[in-house]
């Protein structure tokens, strides 16, 4: 299998999925996808550095030493960001690190999907993408 026939399997599963993509955390490629919507290559992209931004951006990186700090824990490079969920103006957009905090798996839906059945899938996707990650 694939990471895109695994993100496949996703959007197939999820009532109202429209896309879902796995992100490499170390340098911002999208590693696979799969766009129920087929959304031009160049909006994926931009959409897989918006991804790595929310999880390795420098203001989050900065909150992570400001915590940090505040508890006088050591810098360990560890990543606080495991899950995101956002919600725009037509979607639902479900975020899961993979692999350590290496990569993440972002599942997109309409607003009519029921938001417990969003992280059920995406998460029922972890055991078959992670392997495909190593």
């Amino acid at each position: 299998m694939t990471i895109e026939e695994a993100c496949r399997q996703v959007v197939e599963r999820v009532e109202g999925a429209v896309a879902c993509g796995v992100v490499d955390l170390e340098n911002g490629i999208l590693l696979g996808i799969h766009n129920a919507s087929n959304y031009p290559q160049t909006l994926n992209e931009v959409v897989a550095a918006a991804t790595m931004d929310l999880f390795r951006g420098p203001n989050v990186a900065r909150i992570e030493q400001m915590v940090r700090a505040h508890r006088g824990v050591p810098e360990t490079g560890d990543r606080y960001f495991q899950e995101i969920q956002i919600t725009s103006r037509h979607n639902f957009h479900f975020a899961k690190t993979l692999c350590g905090a290496r990569a993440v798996i972002m599942l997109v839906t309409r607003k009519t999907t029921n938001i417990g059945m969003g992280w059920a899938q995406l998460k029922s996707a972890i055991p078959v993408v992670e392997p495909l990650l190593s």
